[in-house]
């Protein structure tokens, strides 16, 4: 089974742009919750070294029709250069709460 639905992942370097970032896309409808998950230890490259920052992970609950959309707001309104974007499609669920998503987005 598919869904219309998409899962949208991002982090931030601080909590307050994870809460910009995360009611923007609720008020503008284009996300019917974001969860923000406690402070991470992230370990990437950036700019030819290894680097390590503490981060906050958005789980971003969208419909695929408004993915275009978030990824934009996400670019706009980060705080980094190039911001970690990553789609999951939401293959199966509870369809109680694809209901409510739907009222929420509408």
């Amino acid at each position: 089974m598919s869904t219309p639905y998409r899962l949208v992942m991002t982090t931030c370097d601080s909590k307050d742009n994870a809460k910009h970032i995360a009611a923007h896309l609720v008020l503008n409808k284009l996300a019917a919750c974001v969860n923000i998950l406690p402070q991470l230890e992230s370990i990437y490259m950036w700019q030819g070294e290894v680097t390590q920052s503490d981060e906050f992970k958005l789980l971003i609950k969208t419909k695929s029709a408004l993915v275009n959309e978030v990824i934009e707001v996400i670019q706009t309104e980060h705080s980094y250069d190039v911001p970690e974007v990553q789609v999951i499609e939401i293959t199966n669920g509870a369809q109680q709460y694809f209901n409510w998503m739907e009222e929420v987005l509408n």
